[in-house]
């Protein structure tokens, strides 16, 4: 696991795959200085 984020820490570089295809990258792909986050589970 890595270091914890603090106050004025970069985010790191993280990748994810897409449903529809393609992939996200954080924070290049953010469009806003501020974004959040949702991770979904999915079905029990």
């Amino acid at each position: 696991m890595g270091e914890m984020l603090q106050q004025g820490a970069r985010f790191p570089k993280l990748e994810f795959d897409l449903v529809g295809g393609g992939k996200l990258t954080l924070p290049d792909d953010s469009p806003t200085r501020y974004s959040a986050v949702l991770f979904y589970r999915g079905h029990w």
